[in-house]
């Protein structure tokens, strides 16, 4: 995972918990108003910070802490987002997964494997105008499929 940053402490993102939020590199998106640029743009990238290092935050905190939320740049792009949140709910930890939803079937997995508790999916635009607003091409069949498949998941 490549992960650039982590906030220690937060009562906004995960909605009536308090949680730690796991900022991943990189996105798959260019949107002109992004407000995580040092996360999307490699030329703004820090180094990262080590999977272990926050592992053992989280598990110093265990008790105070009810939820982890991974955002980014954009998660599920990341190869190893599964097996490090399978990681965190191990803890006993709650998942919340924000995504702009350009990646349905690792949602899919993520909910076929009780792995998210909660998932907010960032919709950019209307469907017909998602190009213009990204800044690169998309197939907004699969941001429709997203946002069915995390509708009929029941973690929103």
């Amino acid at each position: 995972m490549k992960i650039g940053g982590l906030q220690k402490f937060s009562l906004l993102d995960y909605p009536g918990k308090i949680s730690a939020v796991i900022f991943t590199q990189g996105c798959n998106f260019r949107c002109a108003y992004c407000h995580n640029p040092e996360l999307v743009d490699p030329e703004r990238f820090q180094a990262c910070i080590p999977e272990e290092e926050v592992f053992a935050y989280l598990k110093k905190r265990r008790g105070l802490l009810e939820a982890v939320t991974v955002t980014g740049g954009e998660p599920t792009i990341q190869k190893g987002l599964i097996p490090f949140i399978r990681r965190i709910k191990a803890m006993g930890y709650l998942v919340k997964l924000d995504t702009n939803g350009s990646m349905p079937e690792v949602l899919e997995e993520l909910i076929r494997q009780k792995l998210i508790d909660y998932i907010a999916m960032d919709i950019k635009a209307p469907l017909e105008k998602y190009e213009d607003v990204i800044g690169v091409p998309v197939n907004w069949e699969i941001i429709r499929q997203s946002i069915d498949v995390i509708k009929e998941s029941g973690r929103i």
